[in-house]
C-alpha cells in the first residue's frame, strides 16, 4: 500500500467535510479531479462517480457513489482466529505492504495466502483483516477489507485473476447426492490430512504429493498431475502452475502431484542435475537413455500407495504439462485400463514411438506460438541452446490428435471447428473415443489458466502462459466426466 490509501492527512474531517465538499462542487469539478480527491482519501479503489446533476444539497450524497465502499461498515472487534487463519491474515498484510523486498506487493505470496482458504475461512479472514489492519486505511465509519486491499494493490489483470479465484470458493460442482466430507475418503489408519497438500514417501526413495479436498465427491475421483522436464528439482511446480487444489475443492477430486526422478545428465557444460520422464523402450525427451528405472512402474506404485491410504476410483485422470503431458499419453497408451482420460497441455508425441492400440479420451491444449515445443514439430528456440542432448527433433505435437483418433477407430480428421475470440476448438473423428483440441492464438509454452502462480522467471525463460484462459478448470471437468461416467455410486 505504501501510504497510497492513508487517510490520516484529513484528520477528523474524512467523514464529514470531504464528501460534502465533493458533492457541493461536483458540477464544477472535472470527473478526474473528483476521482483524485476520493482516491487520495479512500484508496484508488474508491472512485467517485457523479451523474452531473445541478444539485448541491446534502441529500445529493445518495447520487454520488463511492465504489468499493458501498454498504461498508466499521467491523466490530474480533478475537484472533485459529493459528493457520491468523497467519493468513498477517500474510495478506505483509505481502501487500512490502512483499519480499520491502517495496511493493508480493503478488505470488498474496495468492498463496488466499488460495488455500475455503469460502467460510475466507469470510473469517476477511472480517479479521478488516478489524486488525483495515482500520489503518478505512475512512472513519467505513470498512477496509480484502476486496479494497486487492483493488488498491493489484494491476487490472491480476485483480481479475484474484477475483475469479475468490469467486471459485463459492462454487460446488459436486452433485448433491455425492457430496461428502473429505475425511470419509480416508481409509482407517490413514495419516493423510484433509485440505492440505500431503507429502508421501514411497519405498525406494521416490515420493509424491496428494491433496484430499474438504468438499469431496463420495465417488472418489482422482486426477494425477505431472510437470515437465527441467534443470533441478521440479517438485511443487505443477501444483503452483495448475492451481488444481482450487479445482479439487470445486469438483471434489483427489489430486496427486507426481514427480520425475532427479538425476545427473551429461550436457554441454558437464554433468548437471535435472528431471525428465523416463520409460525404457520409449522415445524419451533426453537422448541419454536409462534402463535402471521405469516411471510407469513409479506411477503404478503411486496409485497403489494412494489406494492403501484412501478410497479411489479404479481409473484415474491424468493432466500433464510439456514432457509431463508426453508421459501421461505414454502411460495411458500402455495402461489404458488404468486411465479414464488425459489432458495434455503444451505436450507432444514423438514421431516413430509406439502408438496406442486403445482409445482414451483426450483433451489437447497448445499455443500456436509455442517456442519450446512448436505445434508443427521440431526443436523450438527455447531448447536450441539447452544444455543436454534431446530427442526433440522427433517432437510432433500435431500428431497427438491423430494418434489418439486412430486408436479409437477414427481417421484423425477434424469433424467440427469452433472459432472463439482467441481459441480454436476442434473435435476429431475418433471412432468410439473422444479427442478434443484447443489451439490458443498467440500463446506460448505454458499452463494456460488464470490460476497459474508458477515462477515468472522460469516462465519468462520457457514461455509465458496466457492467464486469461481457464483450461485447468475445463480439463478438470473433462477428466471427472470420464472418471465417474460408469460409476453407479
Amino acid at each position: 500500500m505504501g501510504g497510497s490509501h492513508d487517510a490520516s492527512f484529513v484528520s477528523g474531517y474524512e467523514n464529514h467535510f470531504l464528501p460534502i465538499a465533493v458533492n457541493d462542487f461536483a458540477d464544477r469539478l472535472a470527473p478526474e479531479k473528483i476521482a483524485d480527491v476520493n482516491a487520495a482519501t479512500y484508496g484508488r479503489g474508491a472512485a467517485a462517480v457523479s451523474d452531473g446533476r445541478q444539485n448541491t444539497s446534502v441529500a445529493y450524497l445518495g447520487d454520488l457513489h463511492l465504489t468499493g465502499l458501498e454498504q461498508n461498515r466499521v467491523v466490530p472487534g474480533s478475537k484472533p482466529l485459529p493459528p493457520k487463519l491468523e497467519a493468513a491474515v498477517d500474510a495478506i498484510e505483509q505481502t501487500c505492504n512490502g512483499g519480499l523486498t520491502g517495496i511493493g506487493t508480493d503478488v505470488s505470496g498474496l495468492w498463496n495466502a488466499l488460495a488455500p482458504l475455503d469460502a467460510n475461512q475466507y469470510k473469517q479472514v476477511n472480517e479479521r483483516f478488516a478489524q486488525k489492519y483495515g482500520t489503518k486505511y478505512a475512512a472513519r465509519g467505513g470498512k477496509w477489507d480484502i476486496s479494497n486491499e486487492l483493488v488498491d494493490e493489484l494491476s487490472d489483470s491480476d485483480l481479475t485473476r484474484f477475483n475469479r479465484m475468490i469467486a471459485d470458493k463459492n462454487i460446488n460442482d459436486v452433485p448433491q447426492d455425492f457430496r461428502t466430507d473429505g475425511a470419509s475418503l480416508l481409509k482407517p489408519g490413514s495419516t493423510l490430512k484433509v485440505g492440505e497438500v500431503n507429502h508421501v514417501k514411497l519405498d525406494g526413495g521416490r515420493d509424491y504429493d496428494v491433496y484430499i479436498p474438504r468438499n469431496a465427491d463420495s465417488r472418489a475421483p482422482v486426477v494425477v498431475a505431472m510437470a515437465g522436464a527441467g534443470i533441478g528439482d521440479m517438485k511443487g511446480v505443477i501444483g503452483a502452475e495448475t492451481g488444481l487444489t482450487i479445482e479439487a475443492e470445486k469438483k471434489g477430486e483427489i489430486v496427486v502431484f507426481a514427480y520425475p526422478k532427479l538425476k545427473p545428465y551429461e550436457g554441454k557444460l558437464g554433468t548437471m542435475d535435472g528431471v525428465a520422464w523416463n520409460v525404457p523402450g520409449r522415445t524419451n525427451m533426453p537422448k541419454q537413455s536409462d534402463s535402471s528405472y521405469d516411471d510407469e512402474v513409479y506411477m503404478d506404485n503411486v496409485l497403489k500407495d494412494l489406494g492403501g491410504r484412501s478410497r479411489m476410483t479404479d481409473k484415474v485422470g491424468m493432466m500433464g504439462f510439456s514432457d509431463g503431458a508426453r508421459f501421461a499419453e505414454v502411460y495411458a497408451a500402455d495402461r489404458p485400463d488404468r486411465v479414464a482420460g488425459v489432458v495434455a497441455m503444451s505436450g507432444t508425441w514423438m514421431d516413430g514411438d509406439r502408438r496406442p492400440t486403445k482409445g482414451v479420451p483426450i483433451m489437447i491444449v497448445h499455443g500456436d506460438s509455442d517456442g519450446t515445443l512448436p505445434y508443427q514439430g521440431g526443436i523450438g528456440s527455447a531448447f536450441r541452446e539447452w544444455l543436454m542432448p534431446t530427442n526433440l527433433d522427433k517432437s510432433k505435437p500435431y500428431m497427438q490428435a491423430k494418434v489418439w483418433s486412430e486408436a479409437g477407430g477414427g481417421d484423425g480428421k477434424i469433424t467440427e471447428r469452433h472459432a472463439l475470440a482467441d481459441v480454436e476448438e476442434r473435435d476429431y473423428n475418433a471412432g468410439s473415443g473422444t479427442v478434443k483440441e484447443y489451439i490458443i492464438k498467440g500463446a506460448d509454452h505454458g499452463v494456460h489458466d488464470y490460476k497459474n502462480n508458477g515462477s515468472r522467471f522460469y516462465q519468462w525463460l520457457l514461455g509465458q502462459p496466457d492467464m486469461r484462459q481457464d483450461f485447468v478448470t475445463q480439463g478438470a471437468g473433462f477428466l471427472k466426466k470420464y472418471i465417474v461416467r460408469d460409476l453407479a455410486n
